[in-house]
């Protein structure tokens, strides 16, 4: 199936998100902050990233951002993900072209909706 690039400081939430996706019979990368996950999503192009927005450091916003801005991962597939939805993030996701944002703790039924809509 597909790679899937979870970009998050929370290990539980990596670990829970990532045991989803095997499940389904993903391959989960896991990166802790930003500039590693910016480094993996270059090298290992995978077919969704999972981009937490409370991050220490660049947020979730700042490195989707610099997705964008790069050439090789602009048109990369990003969802955003928080456990405080409010209008700037969903309104963030929507103007930098995120495919959603979801809500944590993640759902199994919403993650498996985003990878369809993703054609993971």
């Amino acid at each position: 199936m597909s790679k899937i690039l979870i970009i998050d400081d929370d290990p539980m939430a990596v670990r829970m998100i990532g045991f989803m996706l095997k499940k389904k019979g993903h391959t989960a990368l896991s990166a802790e902050n930003g500039d590693d996950g910016l480094a993996k999503l270059s090298a290992e192009k995978p077919a969704l990233t999972l981009l937490d927005v409370e991050m220490p450091g660049e947020n979730g916003i700042d490195v989707l951002r610099q997705i964008r801005a790069d050439s090789v991962s602009a048109g990369a597939k990003v969802c955003l993900m928080t456990g405080t939805p409010d209008e700037n993030v969903l309104s963030a996701a929507d103007e930098l072209g995120a495919m959603g944002c979801l809500e944590k703790p993640v759902q199994a039924k919403e993650l498996f909706e985003m990878l369809d809509k993703a054609e993971c």
